[in-house]
């Protein structure tokens, strides 16, 4: 009788071991599953505020970069162009130096596409000082990437934009056949390299309160290696009156 009550009372002082193993790889897995979200500083733009964000998981890879801003950045908007930096947050590790958020009142060129009024939102893999180099009608501006680097259905819009580069455009793109434009994912390029992605979007569009997520055709193959996005995402948080417009789903390339 003593044997069978020693025996009861030592079964479960052998099992805790192994419930404390098992309880610590529980806590160990959930901990690998956790991200960290990276803010940047606070901008004002207009009457509203902008603030850039990263979503890191758990062994460091960035999954997601963009930024939010208050619904009152919409009001009360310039009648001329206006650009915004927004600058990233520290610990950044994706390929994006800075974005740049600008606002064209009366849209751009080609006429009768883009001539409304939307943001043009670039997230830059290139410095600001290289930036500032960029000067159009040069021969860097017109030396494009090699055909293996150009995204299916992409094209540039001729001529090219100081501090910035030659944009590409999806020709497939709904404003390219005979509906209005609302909004759209570009390349941007120069000196024969891509050099920003861009998110560029209509304020009609925006007015609509939107929650739309889109893949973005891939180049098939990258002169810089990094971290690209899958798709890019417009939403707005109703109950915190946000825009969120974001690269997702980071894909790590390497280049060839």
């Amino acid at each position: 009788m003593k044997t069978q009550t020693f025996r009861a009372f030592m079964m479960p002082l052998f099992l805790l071991p192994l419930l404390f193993l098992l309880n610590g790889c529980s806590k160990d897995e959930s901990a690998n599953d956790r991200a960290t979200t990276l803010f940047g500083e606070d901008v004002t733009v207009g009457r509203g505020t902008a603030r850039s964000f990263i979503i890191v998981n758990s062994v460091g890879d960035p999954e997601q970069i963009g930024f939010t801003f208050t619904a009152s950045t919409l009001e009360d908007l310039p009648m001329h162009s206006a650009m915004f930096e927004i600058p990233v947050p520290k610990g950044n590790n994706t390929m994006v130096d800075h974005i740049s958020f600008d606002f064209n009142a009366h849209g751009h060129e080609p006429p009768g596409v883009y001539d409304v009024p939307h943001f043009d939102i670039h997230f830059y893999n290139i410095s600001k000082a290289e930036r500032a180099a960029i000067k159009p009608n040069t021969k860097e501006m017109e030396l494009l990437p090699s055909a293996e680097y150009v995204p299916q259905d992409y094209a540039p819009i001729p001529g090219g934009d100081p501090n910035m580069g030659k944009h590409w455009t999806d020709t497939t793109g709904t404003e390219f056949h005979g509906k209005p434009f609302d909004k759209t994912f570009i390349y941007g390029s120069y000196d024969g390299r891509f050099i920003f992605h861009e998110a560029m979007v209509a304020l009609s569009y925006l007015q609509t309160k939107p929650n739309v997520t889109m893949a973005v055709k891939q180049q098939n193959k990258v002169q810089v290696g990094g971290y690209y996005p899958a798709s890019f995402s417009i939403k707005f948080d109703e109950e915190k009156q946000l825009y969120t417009v974001s690269m997702d789903n980071l894909q790590r390339r390497i280049a060839q």
